[in-house]
């Protein structure tokens, strides 16, 4: 309907009408316009009601995100005890072995070869 709509408003505007026929174009080309018209307005007040609804969802998340991470940090200030995690071991297996030796020593006792 919005093609067919398009093509009377520019056969109306380019004079592709014969005369006798012009005279009730413009009629037609103005109902025509006015629903286009309509229908780009509709359009852009989806699309930014769409944009809107994204940007105060993502507003949300945002503030959520911030919120738990203030949570979080408090939490873990005041209520956890920090005699619970211990210092580095050397030998932990998380620790990335400096020299060839470490390395070797810590494949031996990963695989249990001694």
């Amino acid at each position: 309907m919005l093609l067919a709509a398009v093509i009377t408003i520019i056969a109306a505007q380019a004079g592709f009408c014969d005369p006798s026929v012009a005279d009730h174009a413009p009629d037609a080309a103005a109902a025509a316009s006015k629903t286009v018209q309509t229908a780009a307005q509709t359009a852009d007040q989806s699309k930014a009601d769409a944009i809107a609804k994204f940007l105060i969802a993502m507003g949300g998340v945002a503030l959520s995100s911030i919120a738990i991470f203030l949570g979080l940090t408090i939490y873990n200030k005041f209520f956890v005890d920090k005699k619970l995690f211990e210092p580095n071991n050397p030998d932990d297996a998380l620790n990335t072995p400096k020299t060839v030796e470490e390395a070797v020593t810590l494949y031996i006792k990963r695989n249990k070869l001694c």
